[in-house]
């Protein structure tokens, strides 16, 4: 169960990092954050703040932390989200960083999909190809995936 909720959860932070705007229109935040507590001592908290113009995403910025009193438990998930993380490290403007402190291990990604190769991303996510189309992501499209997944946006 521990390695399904692992895989759900690095997924999630891949499946939604993707999206494309070049216009000049005025810039507006939508906000998401989701809490889940995954077995008892550990929990999560995932921020996922995306940056759009018009209908179309230019930026996401993800926090996603897991706190957990196990520390074989966040070597886990280090192992996971660098797993899911590494086939983007040649994409330029895919940025990424996972750190542990304590008990507490933080994942953050920044994409600026103002500048990134969405066909680079889809090679190696073609999963991808179903969210951007003409190389963009809708933010409509975007905020009902974070909602089906229990996140609350605003």
């Amino acid at each position: 169960m521990k390695k399904g909720l692992i895989i759900s959860f690095c997924l999630v932070a891949v499946l939604f990092l993707t999206g494309c705007d070049q216009t000049t229109k005025k810039e507006k935040t939508l906000k998401c954050t989701m809490d889940a507590t995954l077995t008892e001592g550990t929990k999560t908290k995932n921020v996922y703040t995306v940056t759009y113009a018009g209908k179309y995403v230019k930026l996401v910025e993800s926090v996603e932390t897991v706190v957990s009193d196990s520390k074989e438990t966040l070597n886990t998930f280090k192992e996971a989200v660098e797993e899911v993380y590494s086939p983007y490290k040649n994409i330029k403007y895919y940025d990424y960083d996972i750190t542990v402190d304590g008990d507490t291990l933080t994942s953050k990604a920044t994409i600026d999909y103002s500048k990134i190769d969405t066909d680079a991303m889809i090679k190696v996510n073609p999963a991808m190809k179903t969210y951007i189309k003409d190389g963009k992501l809708s933010v409509k499209d975007v905020k009902t995936i974070y909602e089906q997944m229990g996140a609350e946006c605003e």
